[in-house]
């Protein structure tokens, strides 16, 4: 699939492969955790190596999808979880938290920020309500009196600017 600067062009593939996919997801999860799945389908595309050649995306997306479907229902499945093993895991990943790690979060978290603040205001605030207030892609559109497909453009623009901007980091 051609594209600019060696980048898979991601609106071209939602474009081309979008409504399929929604339906191939919706089949098997709810439409919350569909629009859930179908976000992380395109994120994981996103965050392909610069220079990534997609011979064949319509199987690659269908794969992706597959596989975080059979992920959502194991983790559903797996949700409970014992509150001791939980505190054990958090403690130990704040022992190993060094200074460095710590400026560097900082300043990704700066440059998250800026990012965040540059989107249109519209993107801006469906980006916060998706990925921060943790609505569905349809309880979004609902809201705002917006397609589902127009919320997911949305998130898409934004999560790809800001990994634009987070680039300069690494």
């Amino acid at each position: 699939m051609g594209s600019r600067n060696n980048k898979i062009d991601i609106a071209t593939l939602y474009q081309e492969y979008g409504d399929a996919l929604r339906r191939f997801i919706a089949k098997k999860l709810s439409s919350g955790d569909a629009d859930d799945v179908m976000h992380d389908t395109f994120m994981r595309v996103l965050c392909l190596e610069d220079g990534y050649e997609l011979r064949r995306p319509r199987p690659f997306l269908f794969q992706i999808a597959s596989n975080l479907v059979l992920d959502h229902l194991r983790a559903r499945r797996a949700h409970v979880y014992e509150n001791c093993e939980e505190s054990d895991a958090v403690q130990q990943a704040t022992d190993n938290v060094t200074p460095e790690h710590t400026v560097y979060a900082q300043e990704r978290l700066a440059v998250l920020q800026h990012a965040i603040a540059e989107l249109p205001p519209r993107c801006r605030e469906v980006f916060l309500m998706h990925k921060f207030e943790h609505q569905t892609h349809a309880a979004i559109a609902a809201k705002l009196e917006i397609s589902v497909n127009m919320v997911e453009k949305h998130v898409i623009r934004a999560l790809a600017h800001c990994r634009e901007r987070l680039a300069v980091l690494d």
